[in-house]
């Protein structure tokens, strides 16, 4: 064998290993309790997909890629407001499930767009109404 196939061996080896651990996070998360599909976009960018997954007062997001175990973003539900929510739009068909429900969301000073299942609409604004009253 030459050394060339060696390398080339190596290198399919290493990024099947890299995809299977892709793979195996993203359906470990998922099956982990209060996880939840969830794209993210904020202002007007592209829309990111991952995994939420709701830990007391917060909704932490993670990317659908990667192999970190880290949230991407923390949605705190003591800063979070709810603004509105809507069918995806045609343009957003292109990319979304047409069973989703966007959601306009404040967090502070920025805000989010989330896209969901109805499912997990449901649970979302059961979590957001279950933070204590503000004064």
């Amino acid at each position: 064998m030459h050394t060339i196939d060696v390398v080339l061996v190596c290198l399919v080896a290493i990024i099947a290993i890299g995809l299977i651990a892709v793979i195996a996070r993203q359906r470990y998360m998922l099956r982990a309790r209060g996880a939840i599909p969830l794209a993210v976009r904020r202002h007007d960018s592209r829309w990111s997909y991952g995994v939420g997954r709701y830990q007391g007062g917060e909704l932490r997001w993670y990317r659908a890629i990667g192999i970190g175990t880290r949230p991407t973003r923390v949605f705190s539900r003591a800063t979070m407001t709810m603004r509105s929510n809507r069918r995806p739009t045609q343009d957003e068909l292109k990319s979304l499930p047409a069973t989703s429900v966007i959601v306009e969301c404040q967090d502070g000073a920025i805000t989010w767009t989330l896209a969901l299942g109805e499912s997990a609409f449901t649970g979302f604004v059961s979590w957001l109404e279950a933070s204590a009253p503000t004064s």
